[in-house]
């Protein structure tokens, strides 16, 4: 929390904002010097409103730093896993610090738009964004869209909200009634291929069709197989195996993209926020994987990623969206 205290040196008293927190088990501290007089209590809650956002994030950056160095990786460097541990602790401090419900409501239907668009900019027929908004925002099905589109957007928003809870329990099951759900009334929903298939643009060819239980039960050992690597190299990694396995006759990369967001938001990330202008390198990215260039893969997703978040990856007060009379409450 962030409160007032005085610290006194050679007989002389100062006051200082200080911002407590916990950290693996431990309770540190942050602080700004206010000066040699007490202030008001009036003027003790306009100073909290100015300073406590930067007494956040200054707690998020000593937290950010310790975290990043516990994983031991050779793909993501240090700057990148220092990004991502600040934007998780960012995450957690603005759900804290978020009280208006109504606010967070439209921070959510926002959020929520932005994934589920973002997940069908990445298809071969993408929709344009007032589609998708017609769809979601409005519940209105737009002119020339087939009924089966619209069930896949609106399954796509059901597990938005799901999937953080279905991957903690994810297993072959979870994943085929996942692709069911997504293909509702296309009729091969939750059923795994049973013919062969091809990457478009790559030289690797997927299992055969007898092979794929088997392959995606070694996915997901390793999976829940303790690693160093960082949850946001795991799920990257995984998803590129899984789009590798094509264990579905259509509907892959949708399935495979909410697992991605799932694995995410479980470690405590936002999820992907996909752009048109992303789809070159997000191909690029799994075509190097499936060369075998683990680096080049996982580099591809933090970059697009990291312009997904650039904000609350670089640590930015703009981070902490928060009413100025709300700065200043307990954020961990």
């Amino acid at each position: 929390m962030v409160y007032l205290t005085p610290k006194t040196t050679r007989g002389q008293q100062y006051w200082y904002l200080v911002k407590s927190f916990k950290f693996n088990g431990r309770v540190e501290k942050v602080q700004h010097y206010l000066g040699s007089e007490e202030p008001s209590e009036r003027e003790l809650e306009r100073l909290k409103a100015i300073h406590g956002p930067e007494l956040e994030l200054a707690a998020v950056e000593r937290m950010a730093k310790a975290s990043a160095e516990m994983f031991r990786t050779p793909y993501l460097d240090t700057k990148a896993l220092k990004g991502l541990e600040r934007l998780k602790f960012l995450r957690r401090a603005l759900n804290r610090l978020q009280q208006d419900r109504k606010a967070r409501e439209r921070e959510a239907e926002q959020s929520e738009l932005a994934a589920v668009h973002g997940n069908l900019m990445l298809t071969s027929e993408p929709l344009a964004r007032e589609q998708t908004e017609a769809i979601l925002l409005h519940d209105r099905a737009p002119t020339g869209i087939p009924l089966s589109r619209v069930l896949e957007v609106l399954a796509l928003r059901r597990l938005h909200r799901e999937v953080g809870e279905r991957v903690a329990r994810l297993d072959r099951r979870a994943i085929l009634k996942l692709h069911l759900e997504v293909r509702e009334g296309q009729g091969d929903g939750g059923h795994l291929r049973q013919d062969s298939a091809s990457l478009p643009g790559s030289a690797f060819v997927p299992p055969p069709p007898v092979l794929i239980e088997d392959e995606l039960d070694a996915l997901l050992e390793w999976w829940h197989d303790p690693s160093p690597l960082h949850s946001f190299e795991r799920a990257t990694l995984f998803h590129h195996r899984f789009l590798q396995l094509r264990p579905f006759e259509a509907g892959n990369g949708l399935v495979a993209r909410l697992l991605l967001e799932g694995m995410l938001v479980r470690a405590g990330l936002p999820a992907p926020m996909w752009q048109r202008e992303d789809r070159s390198r997000y191909l690029s990215a799994l075509v190097a994987g499936d060369r075998g260039d683990r680096g080049r893969l996982i580099s591809g997703f933090w970059k697009a990623y990291r312009q997904h978040h650039r904000s609350g990856v670089r640590g930015e007060l703009a981070a902490l969206k928060t009413e100025p009379r709300q700065a200043h409450l307990e954020a961990f």
